[in-house]
């Protein structure tokens, strides 16, 4: 593996099952991406593991498995507990503060004060969003409405899964549908930020033609005023929704490469991207992160060759 000094390298890019025929989330690029308060930079690839980019932009390969979820806990406050996972999945922790959780199949979100959230198939193929908050143990946040996607054979049906999954400053949860992504308040009330989404001009990538698919709505990550950024990764576009709902795009991806996920970091925006290539080899999928600056400005901060 090469990893030149600026711009450092990444890893993954293809939508398989869950992507192109509406399959549970397996065998498709990471979206896991994280910034913390030093201003390091964390990140998963899914054909080799996990990466930081730290201050200087030096990037070191950490210990960890090569999943597709990650959240970040900054106080380290779940580092003692034993971590909740959904029946068949894997959880792992790396580090201590901040620690990072990385999940084998379903997206996971880590709130300020240290609260995990995850997803878990309920009945009549619902999907349930469950809290742990150590010492107590794991409850039920919120009963998600039915969720409902284009099979293969062009039929809608209902899916017990959700894409992508963020906890915001205000105690609230988010989480993304292909073509939708809603909010569930601190009482567990389940509300739309937006719905039908589209992508003006939409750019789809090799591998997301498909328009079944929708933009593909992954990652999310939100702001403390409710500013949600969400990489639609059918469309090669990143997201901005506002809390009144109005969608507008604030970066594209070009020559096969398409977002995964996001992490706001002040007034900066990180995005996850792969390369979306025709081969089924994890090693092969290859991933790059992108900053986009308070002021327009974008730089390639990592791009990991093999």
């Amino acid at each position: 593996m090469r990893i030149p000094s600026t711009p450092a390298l990444c890893a993954t890019g293809l939508w398989l099952a869950a992507f192109l025929s509406a399959a549970p989330a397996l065998a498709h690029p990471g979206s896991g991406i994280a910034v913390d308060q030093a201003g390091n930079v964390y990140f998963v690839d899914t054909g080799a593991g996990v990466w930081k980019i730290d201050s200087q932009r030096q990037v070191a390969r950490l210990k960890g498995p090569a999943y597709h979820f990650m959240a970040m806990d900054g106080l380290g406050r779940l580092v003692q507990a034993k971590l909740p996972r959904a029946s068949g999945e894997e959880v792992e922790l790396v580090g201590s503060k901040p620690a990072l959780i990385l999940a084998s199949g379903y997206p996971i979100a880590v709130s300020q004060k240290g609260d995990f959230f995850y997803p878990a198939p309920y009945k009549n193929d619902r999907v349930q969003i469950w809290r742990f908050s150590p010492p107590a143990k794991s409850q039920v946040f919120a009963t998600l409405p039915e969720i409902k996607e284009v099979d293969a054979q062009g039929e809608s049906r209902a899916v017990p899964w959700i894409h992508g999954l963020a906890a915001a400053p205000d105690g609230s949860v988010y989480y993304t549908e292909q073509r939708a992504v809603r909010r569930i308040s601190p009482d567990g009330a389940v509300t739309a930020i937006a719905e039908n989404v589209t992508v003006p001009d939409c750019e789809r990538p090799p591998l997301g033609k498909n328009e079944r698919i929708g933009p593909a709505l992954r990652g999310l990550d939100v702001r403390a005023d409710g500013t949600v950024f969400v990489a639609a990764s059918a469309c090669s576009a990143v997201l901005k929704i506002t809390s009144q709902g109005e969608v507008s795009v604030v970066l594209r991806a070009t020559d096969a490469w398409s977002p995964t996920g996001v992490a706001v970091s002040g007034d900066d925006l990180y995005v996850l991207e792969y390369l979306h290539i025709n081969t089924e080899r994890r090693e092969k999928w290859l991933p790059r992160v992108r900053m986009l600056a308070a002021n327009g400005t974008v730089t390639i901060l990592c791009n990991i060759e093999r």
